[in-house]
């Protein structure tokens, strides 16, 4: 993880600071998302994206990874954020297909705009329903 996404997930680790996050280095696996976070007996994985535009930059094996793990019970989001104004998208890991295609138009579980409601954001990341 380089450049914006590591920004945020520095902003992210601070505003989320009951979480216990892991960063997963991408060159063991590819597809693997940028972070594993657990709290309150709940985990879930996050993949970061961040844009200046609509159009958000996911691999296939993203796409894939995200995919199955939803499929299979398992918990994983993608997390995107305008970098004009730090507004962030979260979406469920089965929508890898959908954001490639349509970017940002795609329908978000929501939307959090600055100064994001870190709580709201993380009940969504242990709660959502599939």
């Amino acid at each position: 993880m380089k450049g914006p996404e590591a920004k945020l997930w520095q902003r992210l680790h601070l505003k989320l600071y009951d979480v216990f996050w892991t960063r997963i280095e991408n060159s063991a696996s590819t597809g693997i998302p940028d972070l594993y976070g657990a709290c309150e007996k709940s985990s879930f994985f996050l993949e970061l994206k961040c844009t200046k535009n609509n159009s958000l930059r996911i691999s296939p094996t993203q796409v894939s990874w995200n995919y199955s793990n939803v499929s299979n019970g398992g918990r994983s989001f993608f997390l995107a954020e305008t970098l004009l104004d730090s507004t962030l998208y979260l979406y469920g890991g089965k929508s890898g297909k959908d954001l490639v295609k349509h970017g940002l138009k795609t329908v978000p579980i929501d939307t959090f705009h600055a100064p994001w409601d870190t709580q709201k954001l993380l009940h969504h990341l242990k709660y959502h329903k599939f």
